[in-house]
């Protein structure tokens, strides 16, 4: 299970700002990164995409981006027609 949580740090414990959905007492591992860190991250990561696709027109991502879509849920179904 994946989940992000907004959560401010206040006298030594972390207060979710949103209800949680966890069982009492769970054991989870916390990543913590800042606002502004996860922006940087974000901002360099949409810079290297728009690097690599600039060369490439809006029609040509969509086309490759709906086949990829093809693959993976032909492949979901071939694992799932195998159990």
């Amino acid at each position: 299970m994946l989940k992000v949580i907004d959560a401010v740090y206040e006298n030594g414990v972390f207060k979710p700002t949103k209800k949680i959905n966890l069982k009492n007492k769970k054991q989870v591992q916390l990543q913590i990164i800042s606002e502004d860190d996860w922006l940087k991250n974000f901002d360099r990561i949409l810079r290297a995409i728009h690097s690599k696709t600039s060369k490439f027109s809006p029609e040509e991502i969509e086309a490759d981006i709906e086949e990829a879509i093809k693959e993976v849920r032909k492949a979901k179904r071939n694992r799932e027609s195998r159990r």
